[in-house]
């Protein structure tokens, strides 16, 4: 395959000076990053495997001599063994406890590193609220930013952007515009960027989307699917979109399916976590996700912690291999992921075919089995039957073993019969014994993160869940 990047047009930074374009200092750091990373993408994934198990212990040895939380919960002879130099076994690493939520809540202190590499950079910090409003703090250094930054660039490139087209974003924070696409693209000529909040109603992001007329769209995939559901029912088309990219949310190919009827475009996904930055960016020829080994080693587990075979769903578990402020080694993200084989792109990087979302996201029954539920709502903003009134958004939440209930949003309450078919076409999706209500709300709101959860279950969130 081919690693020839877009042709964007580099900015110079010097005065007087317009080709050829000289870079600031952090704009030709970040894109020598991202031409290594184009580079040794195509390695085989022995190679790209080896290289990374290098990073790894590097990583896991400045944790074991500089962290206080790993020196009391990690085996003290591979403690020993690592302050000796002695290499970093497959078999040890798997040995290491896993890290939760908890404990990164808890020993926010105790998880920093009491030494850092000068040249890292100066440390920020941040937090997420997450799904569930429970905070999580970090520390990240300089470097992470400069990764994230590069592999920006990567997801650009790899779905051929043109920079100069205006780019459209409607995620959570409050309305801004730039004239340039941000931080990553600083050393390149872009289009302008707008964001819309979250917050605002679906009928003013159309109509904005229409004013703005993007070239690329960028937003959660909920709201992805809510906006072409209206498009499509008020005839509206976006004749400059490119496309929609996607984050934050599972995607399906619901969301799929109702872009490409309403604007005909594609839709492509990264994953992504505030802890990590880039975990996995959607490949454009295989459709599948390619973990991004510069960044993290991403391990798929079963219930016995042991690696998943392809085809396999598990829990994901992640390493960062680059930030020595706050190492997080092992760390269970809360996410199910299926593993997949080498991707037919000839790219080296793993590949993930499926993400799946978060544990709290799964149905469990009586006799303890767990499903992944989908509904198959084809359009949030149509009605449910012929003639019915229009519902807006709905939920569903599991309130018990044996039962679920649907909170919709509707402009006029639906008639019992209506209701009784919305549960029925719900009742389709569920496993036998589980009983279906539904009940009408005034609103049903996104989390602080600014995301949407289809199906919600009060059986699988454990106390520490993300």
């Amino acid at each position: 395959m081919s690693n020839d990047v877009p042709a964007w047009r580099l900015k110079s930074s010097l005065s007087g000076i317009e080709w050829p374009a000289v870079p600031d200092v952090r704009g030709s750091l970040v894109y020598s990053l991202f031409r290594q990373m184009e580079s040794e993408q195509w390695l085989a994934p022995q190679e790209i495997a080896a290289r990374q198990s290098v990073q790894l212990g590097q990583i896991v040895r400045h944790a074991a001599l500089n962290v206080p939380w790993y020196r009391e919960h990690w085996p003290p002879g591979l403690l020993a063994r690592l302050s000796d130099g002695e290499a970093l076994s497959a078999e040890a690493f798997a040995s290491l406890p896993c890290l939760r939520r908890r404990d990164l809540q808890a020993q926010f202190v105790q998880l920093q590193s009491g030494a850092l590499p000068a040249e890292h950079g100066p440390l920020t910090d941040s937090s997420s609220s997450g799904s569930t409003g429970t905070p999580v703090r970090l520390r990240k250094t300089y470097l992470n930013q400069l990764i994230w930054e590069a592999l920006t660039l990567r997801d650009h490139a790899w779905h051929r952007r043109d920079l100069q087209q205006t780019l459209c974003i409607i995620r959570r924070g409050e309305a801004d515009q730039a004239d340039n696409w941000g931080l990553p693209t600083r050393m390149f000529h872009t289009g302008p960027a707008y964001l819309c909040p979250v917050s605002v109603d679906v009928q003013a992001q159309l109509a904005w989307l229409v004013e703005r007329a993007p070239g690329y769209l960028l937003t959660y995939p909920s709201l992805a699917l809510q906006l072409a559901s209206l498009a499509l029912a008020q005839g509206v088309r976006l004749p400059g979109l490119r496309e929609v990219r996607t984050f934050g949310e599972p995607l399906d190919a619901q969301v799929r399916q109702a872009c490409h009827e309403a604007w005909g475009v594609p839709v492509n996904d990264t994953y992504s976590s505030e802890e990590f930055g880039y975990l996995a960016i959607r490949c454009p020829h295989s459709g599948h996700y390619h973990v991004q080994s510069e960044n993290v080693l991403l391990e798929v587990l079963d219930d016995d912690d042991q690696a998943c075979a392809p085809g396999v769903c598990g829990r994901v578990v992640v390493t960062g291999l680059l930030n020595f402020a706050m190492p997080l080694i092992r760390y269970e993200l809360g996410d199910m992921a299926e593993a997949g084989p080498p991707c037919p792109c000839g790219r080296g990087l793993p590949v993930l075919t499926r993400i799946l979302g978060r544990t709290r996201n799964m149905l469990v029954t009586a006799d303890a089995k767990r499903y992944w539920p989908t509904f198959g709502f084809r359009d949030s903003a149509a009605g449910v039957g012929s003639g019915g009134p229009r519902i807006i958004q709905r939920q569903v939440v599991q309130t018990a073993l044996d039962h679920v209930q649907i909170r919709y949003v509707s402009a006029s309450a639906l008639a019992p019969e209506e209701e009784g078919r919305l549960a029925a076409q719900v009742a389709q999706r569920l496993p036998p014994g589980v009983s279906v209500s539904a009940q009408r709300v005034d609103a049903i709101a996104r989390s602080a993160n600014g995301k949407f959860e289809e199906f919600v279950s009060a059986m699988t969130a454990p106390p520490d869940a993300p």
